[in-house]
């Protein structure tokens, strides 16, 4: 039944009513439903949240203010060098200092409303989570802003994950926070990478282009800008193609943006075409420089540092700036010269290996210490992180450079021993407790009684020997050490193998010689006795200027000036007469050679008033026993002093008020000269005032002697058959035999006949008291002579006749045995003169003086005796 009126109306209302009642409790129901799913999914996701920030990295504003950066090398007149390569290749520099082309690059392609947002840009979050759907790839989306790459480059892994692109967020909100936008884009700019170890835009800038950031171009800029997204993918080195590619994308988003202009953006894709056909486009890859000399500074630097409170690992963290002692010019020269494959007299090349044989220098200022150059190799390895630095770090055989060192300035200094000071260089045997030590020199020769001076300059072995042994090893070794040598192997190191022996003076050390240790003990004497440790690294300030460390130069005295002039007055005649006479500067110059057994080692030492160098050749292992060529230093070290003396004026060695004008010495015996040393034994010397010698040479000795026994002449040898005889009265010497290596029968060149000390043995008796008298010569009809005289005085037993017939030369005897008569007959066989001799001859055998006679013979056409005269 239908309701009409009222009662219709009424019902209708009521239903009206429960509707909206039962739509109210529905929307109730749905609201609380809503919010119990929001708080669910709030309360889920701030425990997700939480537990992502569980582990963030602690926010630490220095991580982004300061960045490792590398440190810089100075040369020793304050320009830069280079940078150290490390982990981190960077330069930090300020915004001010970036092209304005370089920060629009990257706000373009990077970040185009970084100053607009507050770190995060939702639009490019919502942009990247629609790409996450649209391609079901639940991997983290691009989107992150230039402060959101800074946090995760400073604080976080590359990882693509949810907790970590959390914990970006966390922490660029702290960078926004923290500091300016401008703050924010430079600590980003030099924190990027860009592949080949180069951090941040100056780095990159450099690595890439040879310039600053603030000189690109911005062709230059726009490549650089598309680096980092992919280092490995849009390094125009690796892939040049899709660098160009990115460096378009740049460009264009630059010009989208209103930053350039459509022609300025035609010009740089020009400019990068036109320079990579003519291949100015990228510089190339970059050398190391001057790197044996940069690597010997890491390794002081890291020993400094070390010592310095908070700072001991910070080299590749504090953008230190390190002052060294380089000469640029004088390295450069060394690294050329031992890189000349010329100078080397072979080449031997094995795959994975330096190419050998190899070479060392050092070349240092000896009154300052400081080194201008140091190179540890011919060629450096490139591939490694630290090459094999021969000039510091490798030891060799010495062979005869450490004479002067251990033994001859130390006997100089102890008064043992003067430049004329005469040794013997002879055989000679020391026993040593195994087999005998019978050392020899490098020619296999003995030259005898030589001077101090004189063994220096031909680098004899057996002088050196005595006078180390003279001096005492202990006392050698401890000069050498606070000279500056390094290696001595002590008993207490090493019981068997030790070098507290004589043969430490030959070269003979158990672990061999630095080179960097032989500069350091010859700048002693250069320095007039005074040690200045070497020294490379000068002072060391971090990015702000601040000092850590400054060198303090160190200096002991060594040696007295007049001992240390005395061994360098030695060896300028090493340079003049001796072994190193190639070695020509241009200016005095001292020097000493050394040769190990074979020649498998070269050295040489030289230096003057203003540097000492240190050189060695050789090869890394004696495998092939292959010679490095023996005195081939000079060739090397001639350049390199030349070069280091340029713009010096030239110094002579000073010689000390202590020391005489040279003073004239015998150089067989070391004292003043006497009246029969010869004139090519006379040689002329300095001494300290207190060594003059005094006393007259005693080893030349005049000698009279019967021509007939080659003895002593005594009171019976008649007048006229002596003569005086010069000899050198030297030493008793062996001669060697099978125990020495050079073989048997050898002795010293200067052991002539001694003075004999035995009397004359064919005059031992009182002669008769004359000749025979009124000697008489007459010619016979028969062709005969016919001789006759008088009784000598003093009865003689006989008479002895001699005859020198027309063109004889000399006497003959005419009888065999002495007659007693008083006339003697002699038959002529030519016509011409005739002389005759007869002596008396003493029942002992004596003569007396000879009676002489002459006759001239003459025959007839028939050949018939003719007429003749007495």
């Amino acid at each position: 039944m239908k309701l009409t009126g009222k009662k219709g109306k009424a019902k209708v209302g009521l239903n009206k009513v429960k509707r909206k009642l039962r739509t109210g409790r529905l929307l109730k129901l749905l609201l609380a439903l809503f919010l119990f799913v929001s708080l669910v999914a709030s309360v889920a996701t701030y425990n997700v949240v939480a537990a992502y920030l569980a582990d963030v990295p602690r926010f630490n504003p220095d991580v982004v203010v300061a960045p490792p950066e590398s440190p810089f090398i100075f040369d020793r007149n304050g320009n830069e060098v280079t940078k150290l390569p490390g982990a981190e290749n960077r330069i930090i520099v300020p915004l001010e200092q970036i092209s304005p082309y370089l920060v629009q690059a990257f706000i373009a392609i990077e970040d185009e409303r970084f100053f607009q947002h507050s770190g995060v840009d939702f639009e490019a979050i919502l942009r990247a989570v629609f790409v996450t759907f649209r391609e079901m790839d639940f991997g983290i989306q691009g989107g992150s802003t230039i402060t959101q790459q800074l946090a995760k480059t400073a604080f976080l892994t590359h990882d693509k994950t949810v907790r970590r692109k959390v914990q970006e967020l966390y922490l660029a909100f702290h960078l926004e926070r923290t500091f300016t936008k401008n703050e924010i884009l430079e600590f980003y700019l030099n924190m990027i990478f860009f592949d080949f170890n180069a951090y941040g835009v100056e780095a990159a800038a450099r690595a890439y282009f040879g310039k600053s950031a603030a000189d690109v171009t911005l062709a230059e800029a726009a490549m650089l800008a598309g680096i980092p997204n992919l280092p490995g993918r849009y390094s125009p080195r690796r892939n040049p193609e899709a660098a160009q590619s990115r460096q378009r994308l740049v460009l264009s988003r630059m010009y989208d943006l209103g930053k350039i202009t459509q022609g300025e953006m035609a010009q740089a894709v020009e400019e990068t075409e036109r320079r990579i056909a003519d291949g100015t486009w990228l510089t190339p890859p970059p050398q190391r420089t001057f790197p044996y000399f940069i690597d010997f500074v890491k390794s002081k630097v890291i020993e400094i540092l070390r010592n310095i409170p908070g700072y001991e690992d910070s080299l590749y963290r504090g953008g230190l700036r390190i002052y060294t002692t380089l000469d640029q010019r004088v390295q450069r020269v060394a690294e050329e010269t031992l890189s000349n494959d010329n100078l080397y007299r072979q080449r031997k090349v094995v795959a994975g290996q330096p190419v050998q044989p190899q070479a060392a220098v050092v070349v240092a200022n000896p009154q300052t210490g400081h080194i201008r150059a140091l190179v540890g190799g011919r060629q450096y390895e490139e591939d490694v992180q630290l090459a094999f630095n021969r000039a510091v770090a490798m030891t060799r055989p010495a062979g005869s450079v450490l004479k002067p060192i251990i033994a001859y300035a130390p006997s100089f200094e102890e008064g043992i021993a003067v430049p004329a000071t005469v040794i013997d260089d002879a055989p000679a045997i020391w026993e040593t407790g195994q087999a005998p030590w019978t050392p020899e020199n490098y020619d296999d020769k003995f030259l005898g009684l030589v001077t101090a001076r004189y063994a220096v300059a031909e680098s004899l072995n057996l002088p050196a020997v005595r006078l180390f042994e003279q001096l005492g090893v202990e006392k050698g070794l401890a000069y050498a050490e606070q000279m500056g040598i390094s290696t001595f192997v002590s008993p207490e190191q090493n019981r068997d193998k030790n070098d507290h022996g004589l043969g430490a003076v030959l070269g003979g050390l158990t672990d061999g010689l630095k080179v960097i240790d032989a500069a350091q003990a010859y700048a002693v004497l250069a320095n007039r006795g005074v040690r200045t440790d070497l020294v490379a690294v000068l002072r060391i300030e971090d990015r702000n200027g601040k000092v850590l460390f400054e060198h303090t130069p160190r200096s002991e005295v060594v040696l007295s000036a007049d001992s240390a002039y005395l061994m360098t007055s030695v060896l300028q005649d090493v340079v003049r007469t001796g072994t190193a006479t190639r070695l020509r500067i241009g200016r005095p110059v001292a020097a000493k050679t050394g040769t190990s057994t074979g020649h498998l080692d070269a050295w040489l030492v030289a230096y003057t008033p203003d540097i000492v160098a240190a050189f060695w050749a050789g090869h890394d292992k004696n495998d092939d026993d292959v010679p490095a060529g023996g005195r081939i230093g000079p060739g090397f070290l001639n350049p390199i002093m030349i070069a280091a003396h340029e713009g010096l004026p030239v110094s002579e060695f000073t010689r000390p008020a202590g020391i005489s004008p040279a003073i004239a010495v015998c150089r067989k015996s070391g004292k003043k000269p006497g009246p029969h040393c010869p004139p090519d034994h006379i040689v002329y010397d300095i001494f300290p005032h207190n060594r003059i010698p005094r006393d007259i040479c005693d080893l030349h000795v005049a000698v009279e002697i019967c021509r007939e026994s080659g003895l002593l002449a005594s009171e019976y040898c008649p007048a006229g058959s002596t003569v005086r005889r010069v000899f050198l009265n030297r030493p008793p010497y062996l001669t060697t035999d099978d125990r020495w290596v050079a073989g048997a029968g050898r002795f010293p060149a200067d052991a002539g006949p001694l003075p004999p000390a035995a009397p004359c043995n064919v005059h031992t008796a009182a002669p008769p008291q004359g000749p025979p008298r009124d000697l008489s010569a007459a010619f016979q009809p028969d062709g005969t002579v016919l001789l006759a005289w008088q009784p000598a005085a003093g009865w003689p037993a006989g008479y002895l006749l001699y005859r020198q017939a027309p063109g004889q030369a000399v006497y003959l005897p005419l009888t065999a045995d002495v007659i007693t008569g008083l006339t003697f007959t002699d038959r002529t066989e030519a016509p011409g003169l005739y002389s005759y001799q007869v002596y008396a001859v003493s029942t002992a055998g004596v003569r007396s003086p000879a009676a002489t006679v002459r006759v001239t013979v003459g025959y007839n056409g028939s050949g018939a005796p003719g007429s003749g005269s007495n």
